[in-house]
């Protein structure tokens, strides 16, 4: 049975977001956004506009540094930040559909390169301990994320834990994303539980949603990512202020 903000659960499944839930999100993604950007304007000199445009198209302040934490960046998968990113080279540089297509793709390839960087892979306390205990105590785990499968597997390999995952759905997967219902609805068919059986620990709103329209027993959010506990607050059963704050009481877990 666990514990989460004074509230007795006993799920069989735990379906846990990645970045901001088990890795650190900021340092990752800034570092990733500027080599985007040098990698597009090696092949495209970007005008100002289309400097601005980009970072606001993403959800990024390019003055404090700041992302919206209900912007794209924070939820949408990589292929729809590649959109995005592709039409605003249509619409200020006068590049073609195609041309714009390619400048993203080959600068997100690029780019993502970086990310397998170790340094940059900052767990979330002792990520590893943490889904250890759970596991121990009887609780299938999985990983719903709408980042890439190849640098998700990176990072769950770098974390050592990625044995401890019975299943993992990603961006690139080609189930539906979050906020739809798919990947949590996927989850708990892959490892054979009911949705009901099962609950959600994630740092963004599309996390909270898909786990209220897949009818799972709960959404835990956590405030270790980058979207404030007061925003997510509306959207969770609880708030709590990272994955730690998951107590184990006495007893195993997946009985109800």
């Amino acid at each position: 049975m666990l514990e989460i903000a004074g509230q007795s659960l006993c799920p069989r499944l735990i379906i846990l977001d990645k970045d901001g839930t088990l890795i650190a999100f900021e340092r990752m993604w800034h570092v990733w956004f500027e080599r985007f950007m040098e990698r597009i304007n090696a092949r495209v000199r970007l005008a100002l506009q289309t400097r601005v445009a980009l970072a606001g198209a993403l959800g990024y302040d390019p003055v404090d540094g700041d992302w919206d934490p209900l912007g794209p960046l924070t939820i949408a998968s990589t292929g729809e930040i590649l959109l995005l990113a592709a039409s605003q080279l249509y619409c200020c540089q006068g590049l073609t559909w195609d041309e714009a297509l390619a400048i993203v793709n080959e600068a997100e390839d690029a780019s993502r390169a970086v990310l397998a960087d170790p340094a940059l892979i900052e767990p979330i306390g002792d990520v590893r301990g943490a889904l250890q205990r759970l596991a121990q105590a009887g609780c299938l785990l999985a990983v719903a994320t709408t980042d890439n499968r190849a640098p998700t597997e990176r990072h769950l390999a770098h974390l050592g834990v990625a044995e401890l995952f019975t299943a993992v759905l990603c961006g690139d997967d080609g189930v539906p994303l979050k906020p739809a219902p798919d990947m949590a609805l996927e989850l708990c068919r892959r490892v054979g539980v009911l949705p009901a059986q099962a609950i959600m620990v994630g740092d963004s709103v599309a996390d909270l949603t898909m786990a209220r329209r897949a009818g799972l027993a709960g959404a835990i959010a956590v405030a270790s990512g980058a979207v404030p506990g007061e925003l997510l607050a509306p959207h969770a059963d609880c708030v709590i202020p990272d994955i730690h704050a998951i107590h184990i009481l006495n007893g195993e877990t997946g009985d109800g």
